[in-house]
């Protein structure tokens, strides 16, 4: 990254900064007519005192608070826009960084400096030379090569032939104590009769080893915790289903099919060949969903 912008004009890195930040107040260079000397005034000036340090990490999760405040102690005040990038593979700005609290700290991602390049190569008024739009164009295949554009699977799919009309009744989803599912989960759908259902439900909250009771779903009603009193309602919902025994379960509590936090996509995803998407449960991505029309549509 750094050899490219070496090679590339100097306005096109701040606008790419600038874009890629959205941080428009990023100036590298400043070109001054007629200003102010203290006793007389030039026609001209050309003007810069800046200090970038960037911190690049190639997977998610990865950012260091305690490497950031190191860098941020070289920051020392010398020039008059002192900051420090950090680019990163995330979808969303690292919790380290909310918690640094430090305005010279700026992150953006991988996608959103590749997106800045596209923008600056569609602008004909940037008037590039040939060999700076390779050079960010090959740029942005190196991002692709390395996996640093690739939409994350945040999204499970389960098997739901009896766990969709569940969902419905209970906004939750219920499985045997002690079931694996990949960390980082956002989302949770469902895939039932060749296609995957349009509501994609946010994962509010994940409760394991929950006995199924009727002691245990009124100890959890009185709890304050809101969570806990909608793990009260699918624990009453799992009761009506199996009155006569008591068991343990695994739940996830998930965002309404009428709620805002959950993807409503424009129809379910349909599923052509003889055999089923999915008999357990499959990662896909957020993203992908929102534009998929059938299951050969989203990534293996």
């Amino acid at each position: 990254m750094l050899a490219v912008f070496e090679r590339i004009d100097l306005a096109a890195v701040e606008r790419l900064l600038q874009a890629a930040s959205e941080e428009s107040s990023l100036e590298l260079v400043r070109f001054d007519n007629q200003v102010q000397a203290p006793r007389t005034v030039p026609d001209a000036s050309i003007s810069a005192s800046f200090r970038y340090f960037f911190e690049v990490k190639t997977v998610r999760g990865g950012v260091d608070t305690v490497q950031l405040e190191g860098h941020l102690e070289g920051l020392d005040g010398r020039f008059m826009d002192e900051r420090l990038f950090v680019v990163t593979p995330d979808d969303e700005q690292p919790p380290d960084i909310d918690e640094l609290g430090n305005d010279r700290v700026t992150w953006f991602s991988f996608r959103a400096l590749s997106d800045a390049i596209d923008n600056l190569l569609a602008d004909t008024s940037a008037q590039l030379a040939d060999r700076e739009t390779f050079l960010l164009r090959e740029l942005q295949q190196l991002f692709e090569a390395d996996g640093l554009l690739s939409q994350p699977e945040d999204t499970v799919i389960v098997a739901a032939r009896s766990a969709y009309p569940f969902y419905q009744r209970a906004v939750a989803y219920r499985c045997q104590a002690g079931r694996s599912f990949r960390d980082g989960l956002s989302y949770f759908g469902f895939y039932s009769r060749k296609e995957i259902k349009p509501e994609i439900a946010r994962i509010v909250g994940v409760r394991d080893n929950v006995p199924i009771s009727n002691e245990s779903a009124a100890a959890l009603a009185r709890e304050s915790d809101p969570l806990s009193r909608r793990l009260a309602e699918a624990v009453r919902a799992s009761l009506a289903d199996e009155p006569d025994s008591e068991w343990t379960a695994k739940f996830f509590i998930l965002s309404g099919p009428d709620d805002a936090d959950t993807l409503l996509l424009d129809g379910p995803i349909l599923h052509g060949p003889p055999n089923a998407w999915t008999q357990n449960q499959r990662y896909v991505s957020s993203e992908a969903l929102l534009v998929a029309r059938t299951t050969a549509d989203l990534a293996t």
